[in-house]
C-alpha cells in the first residue's frame, strides 16, 4: 500500500512541476498539462479509500498527520488544487457552437495554398470539414482566437486525409506534415529535461517547428478530433510470436494514467509489427541466417548476449529480433546496403524513416518508464504509428 502511494505522489510531482510553471509562461504552454491534470484528477479522487485503509494501520506516516490537519495538506495537492483552477479557467474560453455560426465562421476561413500544404491537397472546406466540425460533441472552439482553433482542427482532418494517400513516406507527404509537425530530419541530441519536463518538451517541440494549434484543445476535443480524422481508430495488431518490448519501469507504474498505458500499448504492438516486418524482409532476401551478415556492426553480438542473459534468467525462447531495442529498427532498415536491396522499395524516403523514428522516441522512453505525457506526444504517436503500419499491411497486401 505504502508502495503505491510513494507511486502515486511521484507520478504528481513530475506532473504537476510543469503545471506550476503554466501561471508564469504564455497560455499556449497550458497544453502541456491539460491531459495529465485529467488523469491526476482520478487519482487524487481515489484519496479517501488511502485513507482509510492507512487509518487501520498502527503504523501513522508523518505525512498522514500533516494531511489530517487541512492548513498543512500535502504541497503536491495544494498545487493540484492550483493548477486545476489554471486549467478551468483555460477550459472555460472554449464553446461548442451551434452549427449556424460553425459555417459563418468557416466563410471566413481563408487557406494559403503556399502554406496549407495539407489542407490544399487533402482537406475540402466547403463540405467535409463542415460536416467534421459538426460532429464535435465537446467545446472545441476558443472564444479569443476562433481562427486558431479552426485551422489546427482543420489541420489535424487534412493529416487524416493525409495518410489515406498511396505512398505516405514520399518525400511530398513528409514535407507536408512538417509543416504541423516539425522538421524532425537533421539528427537530434536529446536535451535530458524534455524526458522529464513536460514544458521543456513543449518548447522543445516548438524549436522543430511543431505547430501547437494542432493540440491546443481541452482534452475531450482533441481526442474527438483525433477520431474523426480517423488518426486512433484502431490500434495495430499485435504480433505475439515476436515478443513484447521491455515492459514499463515498475518504480513509477501508475495506474491511473490512462493516456500513457494506451500509448505504450500502441507502441508495443507497432514494434511487433516492426519486428515481424524486419524479419520476414530481410529473411526473403538474404535467408534465415541474415541477422549475422546484414546487420550493423556489433548489433548481432548485442542481442546474441541479451537473449542469453534472458534465457539464463528463465525467460521464452524469442526470435533473435525480439531482443532489439528501439533505435535499432531504424539502424536495419537504414543501413545502406539493407535499404537499397530491401526497404528502399517500401519507405520511398529514407530521410521520413529517419524522421519518423525520431518523433517517436520521446513518447517511447517516457512510456517505456511510465510517465506523463502530452497532446503533441499524442499526436506524434498516432501520426507515426499510422505511416509504419500502412507500409506493412500494403506489404501483406
Amino acid at each position: 500500500m505504502m508502495e503505491n502511494i510513494s507511486a502515486s505522489e511521484a507520478t504528481m510531482r513530475a506532473i504537476l512541476g510543469p503545471a506550476e510553471e503554466l501561471r508564469t509562461k504564455h497560455e499556449a504552454v497550458m497544453r502541456t498539462a491539460l491531459g495529465p491534470i485529467e488523469e491526476l484528477r482520478k487519482i487524487v479522487e481515489l484519496r479517501p479509500a488511502w485513507l482509510d485503509q492507512l487509518e487501520k494501520q498502527e503504523f501513522r506516516p508523518a505525512w498522514l498527520c500533516q494531511f489530517e490537519k487541512q492548513e498543512l495538506r500535502p504541497a503536491w495537492l495544494r498545487q493540484f488544487e492550483d493548477a486545476q483552477r489554471s486549467i478551468a479557467d483555460f477550459n472555460d474560453r472554449f464553446q461548442l457552437p451551434a452549427i449556424s455560426e460553425t459555417a459563418r465562421l468557416l466563410e471566413q476561413f481563408r487557406i494559403d495554398p503556399a502554406k496549407d500544404l495539407l489542407l490544399t491537397r487533402f482537406a475540402d472546406q466547403n463540405t467535409s470539414l463542415l460536416r467534421s466540425m459538426e460532429s464535435l460533441r465537446a467545446p472545441w472552439l476558443d472564444s479569443q482566437e476562433q481562427m486558431r482553433s479552426i485551422r489546427g482542427f482543420a489541420e489535424l482532418q487534412g493529416i487524416g486525409a493525409a495518410l489515406q494517400s498511396a505512398s505516405v513516406f514520399d518525400e511530398t507527404l513528409s514535407a507536408a506534415l512538417r509543416v504541423g509537425l516539425g522538421d524532425w530530419r537533421d539528427t537530434i541530441t536529446w536535451p535530458k529535461d524534455i524526458f522529464t519536463d513536460l514544458t521543456a518538451r513543449s518548447e522543445f517541440y516548438a524549436d522543430l517547428g511543431f505547430n501547437h494549434a494542432l493540440t491546443d484543445f481541452p482534452a475531450p476535443a482533441f481526442e474527438q478530433s483525433l477520431d474523426i480524422a480517423g488518426l486512433r481508430s484502431e490500434p495495430p495488431t499485435l504480433v505475439d510470436i515476436y515478443g513484447a518490448p521491455a515492459t514499463p519501469a515498475d518504480d513509477d507504474a501508475e495506474e491511473g494514467l490512462r493516456r500513457t498505458n494506451t500509448a505504450h500499448d500502441w507502441l508495443i504492438r507497432l514494434e511487433t509489427q516492426l519486428r515481424d516486418f524486419i524479419e520476414k524482409e530481410m529473411t526473403r532476401a538474404f535467408g534465415a541466417k541474415w541477422h549475422k551478415q546484414r546487420l550493423p556492426n556489433g548489433l548481432f553480438e548485442v542481442w546474441q548476449e541479451k537473449k542469453q542473459k534472458a534465457m539464463q534468467a528463465g525467460g521464452k525462447d524469442w526470435p533473435l529480433i525480439a531482443y532489439a531495442d528501439f533505435t535499432d529498427y531504424e539502424r536495419v532498415i537504414c543501413k545502406g546496403d539493407n535499404w537499397k536491396e530491401v526497404f528502399a522499395e517500401f519507405f520511398v524516403s529514407i530521410g521520413s524513416v529517419r524522421e519518423s523514428f525520431q518523433r517517436l522516441y520521446p513518447i517511447r522512453l517516457d512510456t517505456m518508464h511510465a510517465r506523463p505525457i502530452a497532446q503533441d506526444d499524442e499526436l506524434l504517436l498516432y501520426v507515426e504509428t499510422r505511416r509504419f503500419v500502412k507500409v506493412i499491411r500494403k506489404r501483406l497486401d
